[in-house]
């Protein structure tokens, strides 16, 4: 039975990783399994992020005359993408060293981006981007690969979906001086996947987590404004963009402190970072045997 819900844990996780997502740098928790043979626990955490993101695609224009022109290629880039994530987790220990999970809970999205190449409005700035409370969901597993007095050496790897709701955009035109913008509806989705591995050290009443981590980011932006051009006169101008999202760094490395409220409870808060990304995060999880 065992074997069988490993097998399924593993599964569930590679088909995440290969599939297209239809940002938020997530709380990770110690590397290493924490449950135990045949037990669960239950946990909350809360992270906020900000991350530097790379869009890429095409973008459209109707200039007021009721025509769609030609889809031009578009590269933006997303500055501070900041993020707010709350996850329930749900875990089970599949072995002494091996522990799978499954998150449940809501994240959001603000930002600005730029356009950096020529494309429909090249130069013009798209700011305000703010996307509601949306759905995420996630699976992970964690193991301990071996133990040395009060070191215990580990990974973990997990696949976060984030939905954002959708939200609010504008369109604000180059040269500034001209007083009009476009504004309209943005909808946002990204899928990360963290693989990080490292020690756990063990010190008096609470232990020491960290190493290095891997961060990979795929998703989608979709906007559509309208409104007045920079002439001020109807009907009014459109915009479509469509990009494809990735991350702009991959390395990353990770601290946290874990200590115990009981026998059962535990709590933990730690930091991530990467070249163009940092996160704050803090949890807690209580096991049942």
């Amino acid at each position: 039975m065992q074997k069988k819900i490993a097998i399924l844990a593993v599964a569930l996780i590679v088909v995440g990783v290969c599939s297209s997502v239809v940002s938020a740098l997530p709380l990770m928790g110690p590397p290493r399994a924490l449950i135990g043979q045949d037990q669960w626990n239950v946990g909350l955490g809360y992270s906020y992020s900000q991350m530097d993101l790379e869009a890429s695609g095409e973008s459209r224009e109707d200039p007021g005359s009721g025509i769609w022109g030609p889809w031009l290629g578009s590269k933006h880039d997303i500055k501070d993408l900041t993020s707010n994530l709350v996850l329930g987790q749900f875990g089970y220990g599949v072995s002494e060293n091996v522990d799978v999970f499954l998150c449940l809970g809501v994240s959001d999205a603000q930002d600005d981006m730029e356009e950096s190449t020529a494309g429909v409005y090249p130069g013009d700035k798209y700011t305000g981007l703010d996307g509601g409370l949306g759905f995420a969901w996630g699976l992970g597993a964690r193991a301990t690969f071996w133990k040395d007095g009060d070191v215990t050496w580990g990974g973990l790897l997990q696949v976060l979906w984030e939905n954002p709701s959708e939200g609010d955009i504008s369109l604000n035109p180059e040269p500034p001086t001209l007083p009009n913008r476009l504004t309209g509806d943005v909808e946002l989705d990204l899928r990360e996947i963290q693989v990080a591995v490292g020690p756990t050290v063990q010190l008096e009443g609470f232990s020491v987590y960290g190493g290095p981590f891997l961060h990979f980011v795929e998703g989608d932006i979709e906007t559509s404004v309208s409104g007045l051009d920079s002439s001020g006169i109807p009907p009014l101008d459109r915009v479509e963009l469509s990009e494809d999202i990735k991350e702009e760094s991959e390395l990353g490395v990770y601290v946290g402190l874990q200590g115990e409220a009981d026998a059962e409870t535990s709590w933990y808060a730690e930091y991530r970072m990467t070249s163009d990304a940092w996160g704050l995060g803090i949890g807690a999880v209580r096991r049942f045997r």
